[in-house]
């Protein structure tokens, strides 16, 4: 029984970018590692997604979205018991490293800089899973 042990990935993942490219890449990056994944185009219909759907383990957040940014939806999950234990990663460009200072003082577990790789996807989802 050896081998390399797999790393624990989340079984379903809600990718929200306004950009189809990036939800399309993380979509690819996330399939072959065998989660379930869902894609809402903003914030506002993420939220509207979660309340609508059975729980997901993992949300990639992008944070600059024309309707409902980032920063705002991980606001009111956080604030919603609902979504206790609720893994978020900001999926984002903003690189800096007071901006990723300022996500995971607000609520966000982990930031994921664009344009991901699979091996950062993968070094994300072993310190969240």
């Amino acid at each position: 029984m050896g081998g390399t042990a797999a790393i624990r990935v989340p079984q379903r993942v809600l990718v929200v970018d306004d950009v189809n490219l990036n939800r399309m890449l993380a979509q690819a990056f996330l399939s072959k590692l065998g989660c379930e994944i869902f894609e809402a185009d903003g914030g506002l219909a993420a939220l509207q997604w979660l309340a609508n759907n059975p729980p997901v383990d993992l949300l990639m957040l992008d944070i600059s979205m024309p309707d409902l940014n980032g920063e705002e939806v991980c606001r009111q999950l956080r604030a919603n018991p609902s979504f206790f234990g609720l893994k978020i990663v900001a999926y984002t460009a903003h690189a800096s490293a007071e901006d990723s200072v300022r996500f995971l003082a607000n609520g966000f577990d982990a930031v994921l800089i664009k344009p991901i790789s699979r091996q950062r996807l993968q070094d994300v989802l072993c310190q969240l899973f």
